[in-house]
């Protein structure tokens, strides 16, 4: 092995290495029992199982598993018994370890979930109607057993599309497809709504790249036009808010590409007409006055009184909640 190679294993692990603290350091982080011997014993019996197995990317299969349990912990807020299954999500798909196995080092409940995950591996569209009929229903099925199976899958399939862009092209538009009428649906009526947008926005940008990159190029200037404007715009409501004794928080939100494309669609519009592409929310502590449904109103209420409001743009989530649980006015 000359000096060349011999550095780039070093590198190589020195990365691994890296990319496993931060998840520790994340998970340290959080709230969940510190279980660390477990997760890093899971860490390395995946790291041994997937020794010389690289990606599309070029880059230690490990990488792979390791990102999904940062997703795991990180971004959807699940804990050690979770991470460890994400970990160790691929062993029993792609080496000859099996569920016994998994089961006699790491118990019952990370075995029975990494078993879950391998009975859903691979594609949810087969070769057959039959076979996408079958594996959708494992999904499901999945789901009810325990709901910490297709949380990992989505953050695998998350991950997976982060790194589309080192597939084949044909398999791009496969697995765009796939997540945008399987894997989206569910993270919405799971309530990962910031992975719903990311899922949709990927899928969206490998099956139409230059209507994405257009409209993408499009709302980046209104962006830019408008950086000042919602600054000016909140200072009247945060008055307004805390005169009336509120403890609140304002946010600005920016339409995702892929939601903009979808009302164009719909209403056969061009982008020029779509007027919601930058919002403003706010979210607030209710006081013991009043219900919180009477006192969303209240402040819609003094909001028409600083701006006038369009009466055909009014969405009522508080009486008729999404179907994922979230409610607004």
């Amino acid at each position: 092995m000359d000096n060349y190679e011999e550095r780039k294993i070093i590198d190589e692990e020195a990365t691994i290495n890296a990319a496993f603290q931060e998840l520790l350091d994340i998970y340290l982080a959080s709230q969940h029992r510190k279980k660390v011997e477990l997760i890093t014993k899971a860490f390395n019996f995946a790291r041994q199982a997937h020794k010389g197995v690289r990606r599309h990317s070029g880059e230690p299969y490990i990488m792979h598993p390791l990102a999904v349990a940062r997703i795991v912990c990180k971004e959807i807020g699940l804990g050690s018994t979770s991470i460890c299954a994400a970990l160790l999500h691929d062993v029993v798909e792609d080496t000859d370890y099996t569920v016994d196995d998994i089961k006699n080092l790491f118990g019952d409940k990370i075995a029975g979930i990494v078993d879950g995950l391998t009975k859903i591996s691979g594609g949810v569209f087969g070769a057959h109607a039959s076979e996408q009929a079958e594996n959708f229903k494992k999904l499901l099925l999945t789901m009810s057993e325990d709901i910490r199976v297709i949380l990992i899958k989505i953050a695998d399939r998350l991950h997976n599309m982060r790194t589309l862009e080192f597939m084949q092209v044909n398999k791009q538009y496969k697995i765009a497809g796939e997540t945008l009428y399987i894997y989206a649906p569910i993270a919405y009526r799971l309530g990962l709504s910031k992975i719903k947008t990311e899922l949709e926005n990927l899928s969206f940008k490998y099956e139409h790249p230059e209507l994405y990159a257009e409209i993408e190029a499009k709302l980046a200037k209104v962006k830019e036009v408008q950086a000042g404007y919602f600054e000016e715009f909140a200072k009247p409501i945060h008055r307004k808010l805390t005169m009336m004794g509120y403890s609140y928080k304002m946010y600005s939100r920016t339409k995702s590409v892929y939601s903009i494309y979808k009302k164009m669609t719909k209403k056969g519009v061009p982008f020029e007409q779509i007027y919601d592409l930058l919002a403003a929310r706010i979210v607030f502590e209710p006081t013991s006055d009043f219900s919180e449904k009477d006192q969303c109103w209240m402040i819609y209420s003094a909001l028409t009184e600083i701006y006038r409001p369009h009466p055909e743009r009014i969405r009522d989530w508080i009486s008729m909640p999404k179907a994922n649980g979230y409610e607004a006015l």
